[in-house]
């Protein structure tokens, strides 16, 4: 019996030690940096909310969390293949597809912006 209970106590420890080990080794893992992309990403949803100050949209696919997306003046905003104007869609009615680049920071900046038919 004494030794079963002796056997029990180190098979504990021996996985008690490997776990920590397991443990320190994902802690000393270097953290990835968010890198510029050099192609092109995308992102279809629907809009959600409009942020003028900060000249950013939340696009949120359906049933999934809001994606922040970053525009300017130069982003194109297409419909059918026509420019159009950005003020004349509204949250919550406008489903996109937008098409554009990450930045270092890991932001999606969006070159283009293209409303799809309902």
């Amino acid at each position: 019996m004494r030794k079963v209970i002796g056997f029990v106590l180190v098979a504990l420890f021996a996985a008690a030690a490997l776990m920590m080990q397991g443990a320190m080794a994902q802690e000393e893992k270097p953290q990835k940096k968010a890198t510029p992309s050099t192609h092109e990403q995308r992102w279809h949803g629907t809009i959600v909310r409009f942020n003028e100050k900060m000249s950013c949209m939340d696009v949120s696919r359906k049933g999934g969390l809001p994606k922040t997306i970053y525009y300017d003046s130069s982003t194109k905003w297409t419909q059918g293949g026509k420019v159009i104007d950005r003020t004349t869609l509204k949250e919550g009615s406008a489903n996109v597809i937008c098409l554009g680049n990450l930045d270092e920071k890991g932001n999606f900046h969006a070159t283009r912006v293209d409303v799809v038919a309902p």
